[in-house]
């Protein structure tokens, strides 16, 4: 339950924000593309590698494990259902966001595997290195000009229950 009247009115479109030159950028999605890519950007699906179960996100033709570099080997790998940790994170007050400030940071995925990720449902200084996260699909960007949402994964705490 949102509790912040302000942000539940932005989220809401109920009143107009203000994002300065940073949010004014044109923020079309080549459907194609994202067609094309729609296993990985929509599905969430990674690799594994086949040789030395090393997994990946974006999956690859090579393997990303240095003692490994097999090529043609990268298996398909659910990532949504998988757990993260946060190796690293901050909080930018610059980059444009909805709920100032904007979290992100790099998580490490419990079977292997890292992203750097947009975190959301935390609030300011809520987040902390070690952290269990769970991965979410959230809307990423708003394109106003042609009424189309960008979605993509986002990481979120892991309720507890």
């Amino acid at each position: 339950e949102e509790t912040n009247y302000n942000k539940f009115l932005a989220f809401n479109g109920l009143v107009e924000q203000d994002g300065g030159l940073r949010s004014e950028t044109d923020k079309q999605t080549a459907l194609t593309t994202l067609y094309r890519n729609r296993e990985m950007v929509i599905g969430f699906v990674g690799g594994k590698c086949s040789q030395c179960g090393t997994v990946q996100y974006p999956k690859a033709r090579i393997c990303v494990n240095p003692n490994c570099g097999a090529i043609n080997t990268q298996e398909d790998h659910q990532m949504a259902e998988t757990s993260a940790t946060i190796q690293s994170w901050t909080a930018d007050n610059l980059t444009y966001a909805p709920d100032p400030p904007h979290h992100f940071g790099m998580v490490t995925f419990g079977e292997g595997g890292r992203m750097m990720a947009d975190f959301t449902d935390v609030d300011e200084g809520g987040v902390a290195v070690g952290d269990e996260f769970r991965l979410v699909f959230r809307i990423k960007a708003a394109d106003e000009k042609r009424n189309f949402n960008k979605y993509f994964w986002k990481a979120a705490p892991k309720v507890q229950a």
